[in-house]
């Protein structure tokens, strides 16, 4: 009989798990005995790369894992567990790691570091370096605290991955394949291309991809179609994608600076309805920002913009939300949280910036420099407790030619292969 295999992901390192058979001189075939519903049921247990595992191991078995039913179902599950996805360029290649976003209530304390899983490095892009450098280049004049943000990836939808360049590539960094989606090129009158989005259609089910570029000009481009083409979005109030950006129940908010200059409140919050590609602005009625510390967030199931409070590590001593209440009246509601005493001792010294927010409550938020302990700090709304994890990715980070590590939320694990 089988050996059901066994699902062990301790925080931030997966066990090697083994399928066990009948010895070779069985008179019965195992794949024949066993119903495919139960090896359904138990492959969405295991561990992605597990799964990758059991691919090879018969052409039935690889069939299974290809079944739409069965990756549905695992991506269902999956999302019931989401990770923290780690990703910094070296060397030309961008690394992806990970560890379980939920903190394991097991654990007494996290005073020793967590090794994260090794995911993935993505292809190659030979006009990623150019263009990446021309996009910290520009940023860094206008913003030159906004170092934490993950400038180059767009936040994770349904297990796949977008990486911005002139022509942005989207992977999937579970299955660890080389494959890739690659859209043609977003041309503008301009060379510098501000922002790449990553969005889907809860309705029609369809991934697309929102390019806007410095000369105020939005460009779609639906996935899945025979030919990528790209097709003009206007916006009425022109503005500066800042790359705060969150996706949820089909919109793409991002927090925005209107160019146009006929308000006294500079910044806002832009909505795109991805169904219906139309472009809504929200006035944030704040007169100040922490634009370096801020991030859009889900609270309580609501938009909000949030951030750190003060021009200072040693002055951060609060979190402050804008709340938006009425999607339709554009009414926010402020609220502020009080750091811990011991704030100062968690994150004395490093420059912290906001992730997001778990499920469960928490702010997440993240050092980014890999030459330094790297930290990522949950602090809860509802106990207003704060935890800090080190996360130790080894020699590779202290490398010369390593990147900034960007901290994204909210991954889920998707099996299905790009083909």
């Amino acid at each position: 009989m089988f050996g059901i295999l066994g699902f062990s992901a301790a925080m931030g390192k997966r066990q090697k798990q083994q399928v066990t058979g009948r010895p070779s001189n069985s008179p019965r075939e195992n794949s024949k005995e066993v119903p495919i519903d139960l090896l359904i049921d138990i492959f969405t247990r295991l561990p992605v790369e597990d799964v990758a595992r059991c691919r090879c191991v018969s052409k039935l078995w690889s069939s299974i894992l290809r079944r739409r039913d069965f990756t549905q179902l695992f991506l269902k599950i999956s999302s019931t567990r989401p990770r923290i996805l780690f990703t910094f360029l070296y060397n030309g290649r961008r690394i992806f790691y990970s560890i379980p976003q939920d903190l394991d209530p097991d654990r007494n304390n996290y005073s020793s570091p967590i090794i994260p899983y090794y995911q993935m490095h993505f292809p190659k892009d030979p006009d990623r370096n150019n263009y990446s450098s021309r996009i910290s280049a520009y940023y860094q004049m206008h913003f030159p605290k906004d170092l934490g943000s993950s400038d180059q990836v767009c936040p994770p939808i349904l297990g796949l991955i977008c990486c911005k360049s002139k022509k942005p590539m989207i992977c999937n960094p579970s299955t660890g394949e080389s494959k890739y989606i690659s859209l043609p090129s977003a041309k503008t009158k301009r060379m510098l291309t501000v922002n790449t989005s990553f969005v889907y259609d809860p309705i029609d089910k369809l991934f697309k991809v929102l390019c806007m570029s410095d000369d105020c000009v939005s460009r779609v481009s639906t996935l899945g179609t025979e030919e990528a083409t790209w097709r003009t979005v206007e916006c009425l109030i022109p503005h500066l994608p800042l790359r705060k950006e969150m996706f949820m129940d089909g919109v793409l908010y991002y927090l925005a600076l209107r160019l146009d200059h006929e308000t006294s409140t500079p910044y806002m919050v832009v909505a795109f309805d991805v169904r219906l590609e139309r472009f809504k602005c929200l006035p944030v009625n704040r007169s100040y920002i922490n634009i370096a510390c801020s991030a859009l967030i889900k609270y309580q199931g609501k938009l909000a913009v949030v951030w750190l409070d003060g021009n200072a590590i040693q002055q951060h001593q609060q979190l402050e939300l804008c709340v938006l209440n009425d999607g339709d009246e554009v009414a926010w509601s402020g609220i502020i949280y009080e750091l811990p005493y011991f704030w100062y001792n968690l994150a004395a010294d490093t420059y912290v910036y906001i992730v997001g927010t778990t499920t469960a409550g928490e702010i997440v938020m993240a050092t980014s420099h890999p030459r330094e302990p790297f930290y990522i700090i949950y602090f809860s709304t509802v106990t207003h407790t704060m935890i800090r994890v080190e996360i130790e990715f080894g020699i590779v980070a202290l490398k010369p030619h390593c990147s900034m590590i960007s901290t994204i939320l909210n991954h889920v694990e998707d099996v299905e292969l790009m083909d």
